[in-house]
């Protein structure tokens, strides 16, 4: 049964920000001056541009730089790469030479400057290099390389309780983040690593909900992040255990990044680790794409407000929705999480949808597991914005992967763009039902490019590799938003 407000028209409000058209009207009534006449001036009109530089962060080794906490052995790789040219076909283009660099900027480094690690000045070539310590990773493109620039980040742990894959989009910052996963026992671990690419320090309050409300915090507040630095933080030194944490990050003073990288071992079988990555801003429709279910899955939602949100969700299939045990609605108080079950969905690719009265935030866990004393691995998905244009990401060599493309709402249809180790780019159209996905085995490419058509497309890769013989490690990461461009806005001196 589906609540009274499900069917209700839903409102839209456009805003533009950096690429945008920006509208304004203005209505004056008559009137009569007695001052002399001035000379009118138009206003400049501003301009879509396609952008000469572009800058992402990478959160670095996760469990580095903690005191008193010992970091857990692996090995962090950050790629970067520009988008090829067929995925960038009809968009301006910069008309001089580009870069696309990779750069490690240790602790206490105020001056930037980092150390260099890879660049090429080649479009749709991947660039990667390991990160060490408490290092932020730093993607920088400049020129015909800066449009649609995208970076990775993997940390692969091979042995031990702490076997694991972690990945994570690298990305610009804001001021504004929720991050949706972590969980309680003793030996699960959440750590929130907060990345400042600015040259200013910027004060950071964390707050924590959990299935009690909002978490008392000791020290959650101003949190400072130094300038081209980070801080992490444990989840449970700020609020104690909690089972079903999600992440508040509000800056002040500049933007940070952010991640919670969670990692769990289960009595002394090792459960594996991701990072997640931000959600969508809270909104009252969440889709979670990516969400590729083998083995136990949960999805969790958040209710930022104050007021008690009634929330329906459902799974998104190739064949188009699909509903959940018990049509999947739930009622969440306010400052609330709470979880739906989806491990009766049978094996394979889903995205979630999340419809709700009150804005929510969501994010989905995915376990796979042999048996009860075999160490096993999880993936988090976070709800993810639409692309508007172009989103795409570098792949590890040698990793199996599905790219899950997912329209919402109405028919949609994009263009898909891999590029193989050896640059060969191959095209692939798809045109999407209302409501439903299609997954592209993009196993052994090295590059993933997704270009908006028509409709609303969301889209997320997963990633696997085999390491021994205690199962496939693998994660999830949803694709963010690519920025290709900028409204530019020409400065036009006043008559004097």
């Amino acid at each position: 049964m589906r609540p009274p407000w499900w069917g209700l028209a839903r409102g839209v409000v456009v805003v533009a920000v950096g690429g945008g058209l920006v509208w304004a009207a203005t209505n004056v009534s008559g009137t009569l001056s007695l001052t002399p006449a001035v000379e009118q001036v138009a206003a400049p009109q501003s301009a879509l541009v396609p952008v000469a530089s572009s800058a992402l962060s990478c959160p670095g080794p996760e469990t580095e730089g903690l005191a008193g906490v010992p970091a857990v052995a692996g090995t962090t790789t950050v790629y970067a790469a520009s988008p090829p040219a067929a995925a960038m076909t009809g968009l301006a283009a910069v008309p001089e030479a580009g870069s696309v660099a990779l750069t490690a900027v240790p602790p206490g480094d105020a001056a930037s400057t980092g150390t260099p690690l890879a660049a090429t000045s080649v479009a749709a070539t991947v660039v990667q290099a390991p990160l060490t310590g408490s290092t932020v990773g730093r993607v920088s493109a400049t020129g015909a390389l800066a449009p649609g620039v995208a970076g990775l980040q993997t940390t692969l742990t091979t042995e031990g309780d702490d076997r694991a894959l972690s990945a994570t989009a690298c990305r610009t910052p804001g001021s504004d983040l929720w991050l949706v996963g972590g969980g309680g026992g003793s030996t699960r671990r959440e750590r929130v690593v907060l990345t400042n690419p600015g040259a200013n320090a910027v004060s950071v309050d964390v707050s924590v909900l959990g299935q009690a409300g909002a978490l008392a915090s000791a020290s959650g507040d101003n949190v400072a992040v130094p300038a081209h630095g980070r801080t992490s933080l444990l989840v449970d030194a700020l609020v104690g255990p909690e089972k079903t944490p999600v992440v508040h990050v509000v800056a002040t003073g500049g933007a940070v990044t952010a991640t919670l990288s969670d990692s769990w071992v289960d009595g002394a079988v090792g459960r594996g680790a991701d990072d997640v990555a931000p959600t969508a801003e809270p909104s009252n429709d969440q889709v979670v794409p990516g969400v590729f279910v083998s083995g136990p899955t949960t999805l969790r939602v958040a209710v930022p407000g104050n007021e008690e949100a009634v929330v329906q969700a459902r799974a998104l299939t190739a064949a188009g929705p699909v509903g959940l045990p018990g049509d999947g609605v739930i009622r969440i108080p306010g400052s609330s999480v709470r979880e739906i079950d989806l491990s009766s969905l049978p094996a394979g690719s889903y995205a979630v949808q999340v419809r709700a009265d009150k804005p929510v935030v969501a994010g989905v866990v995915l376990e796979r597991r042999g048996t009860a004393a075999q160490q096993s691995d999880l993936a988090w998905s976070s709800s993810t914005a639409p692309v508007p244009v172009l989103a795409g990401t570098p792949l590890p060599a040698g990793a199996s992967g599905s790219l899950q493309l997912v329209s919402t709402g109405d028919t949609a249809s994009a263009s898909v763009y891999t590029v193989s180790a050896s640059g060969q780019v191959t095209p692939h159209t798809y045109a999407l039902a209302a409501d439903s996905t299609v997954t592209l085995d993009v196993s052994g490419q090295q590059q993933v490019w997704v270009r908006q058509t028509t409709g609303t497309i969301r889209a997320a890769v997963s990633i696997s590799v085999t390491e021994g013989t205690a199962g496939p490690l693998f994660a999830v990461v949803p694709l963010p938003p690519a920025v290709v461009s900028a409204t530019q806005v020409p400065v036009r001196q006043l008559p004097g």
